[in-house]
């Protein structure tokens, strides 16, 4: 998910592709928000994965 977000963001950066500025706005909101959504997913596991180290089930 993270790479997909990444991808649009890169896409918008590229001076060939011509894009309004409303939708280049809009999928640059779009990238960061799937890279964060991502990050918040991958610390959430690594936590719970600790936590559950811990306890020794």
């Amino acid at each position: 998910m993270a790479c997909w977000g990444l991808e649009i963001i890169e896409t918008n950066a590229n001076p060939n592709i011509i894009i309004s500025g409303w939708q280049y706005q809009k999928n640059k909101s779009l990238g960061v928000m799937l890279v964060s959504f991502s990050a918040f997913l991958g610390s959430s596991l690594i936590g719970a994965s600790f936590s559950i180290q811990r306890d020794k089930f």
